[in-house]
């Protein structure tokens, strides 16, 4: 008898310690990923007409036609490839006639980014109908022009009835294609282990991914990555410290240093300063600006900035908040994927835009969590 009241009662403890962790994930603006197709509707605030099965069906052919592309040989699907997490595995996107992206820019997953509402790497689209746009007349993508998309679209029988059952209308126009695409893309959404856990399941995840839920809340990784999608929401300034020294001294003694540093007072800063200011992004022992700031562009980032990319057109310095469902198949990591391990990844974001110094205990807890992160497409065509 008093073995089943031990029992009853750790249980219950472990019960009351999990719905303390699920209270906390709602809390912070966490929300699991819809189960039914009414549901998903209401969380992408859209209608049965706004993204009618009809539409979802034209758009998936769409996805996948390489018709869409100007030599007829790369899709939608080419560069978002569902085993990688949505996305391609490469540094840098690769498109018409194998043109590399002329800003080094990775490749985002497509995978649920129905739940964002900033596209591109830079944030300027609003709406995923919009952004669809993009990558099909991109001269180094799929350098197709919006006349001939419609002329090849139309020649193909197929497509007259499947637009007519979509839009109540045979015309077959751009912004349409465009539409039927984002439809399709809006149900491109995974429910993974983490999913489940928020409603009740608290055996699917591990005490390690427990663990690692918890610190990616509460030491403020949530700040940026929340929503459904866990990113995707806006745009955030990157990086937020530029050197180790600003990242790990407190407030005076930043104030100080710099006052040193910007008078090119070298003879005053002590030598376990000069060690602080050489621990930055520097990869050689100088003190050398050009190590931080490469091509001229003003903004230091802890990684060489291949391509000079330094995100919006109106806030220099300023990224689209990448989502990170299924993030441990989207490698390599930021703008330029530049970073291969999602470990450095994970370690770089605490010391440069949280000020933390991440062990390797909570990395690996934190990635550990990313692991119950990941999931299956939902068949909402059922």
């Amino acid at each position: 008898m008093k073995y089943i009241i031990l029992i009853l009662l750790t249980i219950n403890l472990f019960s009351l310690e999990d719905l303390k962790l699920v209270e906390l994930a709602y809390k912070s603006g966490l929300k699991p990923v819809a189960q039914d197709f009414e549901t998903l509707l209401k969380d992408l605030n859209s209608s049965v007409n706004d993204l009618s099965k009809d539409k979802i069906i034209l758009g998936k052919k769409l996805f996948f036609d390489k018709n869409l592309s100007l030599n007829k040989d790369i899709s939608c699907a080419s560069c978002h490839n569902f085993n990688l997490g949505g996305a391609d595995a490469k540094p840098t996107a690769i498109g018409h006639k194998s043109q590399e992206n002329p800003f080094h820019l990775n490749t985002p997953t497509v995978l649920n980014t129905a739940f964002s509402k900033k596209f591109f790497w830079d944030g300027r689209s609003e709406t995923l109908e919009n952004q669809a746009k993009g990558p099909l007349q991109a001269p180094f993508e799929m350098s197709i022009t919006p006349p001939l998309a419609e002329k090849r679209i139309s020649e193909n029988k197929a497509y007259i009835n499947m637009f007519k059952n979509a839009f109540s209308t045979q015309d077959i126009t751009f912004d349409k294609i465009a539409e039927a695409i984002s439809s399709y893309e809006k149900t491109l959404v995974t429910r993974g282990r983490y999913d489940d856990f928020l409603l009740g399941y608290f055996e699917k995840l591990s005490q390690n991914e427990k663990d690692g839920m918890e610190l990616f809340i509460t030491k403020g990784c949530v700040g940026c990555h929340n929503g459904i999608g866990f990113g995707g929401q806006a745009i955030r300034k990157f990086p937020l410290s530029y050197h180790t020294i600003w990242s790990m001294k407190k407030p005076n003694e930043i104030k100080t240093l710099l006052n040193k540093y910007n008078n090119s007072l070298e003879s005053q800063i002590q030598n376990s300063d000069m060690k602080i200011l050489k621990e930055g992004f520097s990869s050689t022992s100088s003190l050398s600006c050009d190590e931080c700031h490469k091509n001229n562009t003003g903004v230091a980032f802890p990684f060489e900035n291949i391509g000079g990319f330094t995100g919006s057109r109106k806030h220099k310095g300023y990224f689209r908040v990448p989502l990170l469902r299924n993030v441990v198949k989207t490698g390599p990591y930021f703008h330029n994927g530049e970073i291969k391990e999602l470990k450095e990844a994970v370690k770089m974001m605490g010391l440069h835009q949280l000020r933390i110094d991440l062990s390797d205990i909570e990395i690996e807890k934190i990635i550990s969590f990313f692991k119950s992160l990941n999931g299956e497409i939902v068949d909402f065509t059922k």
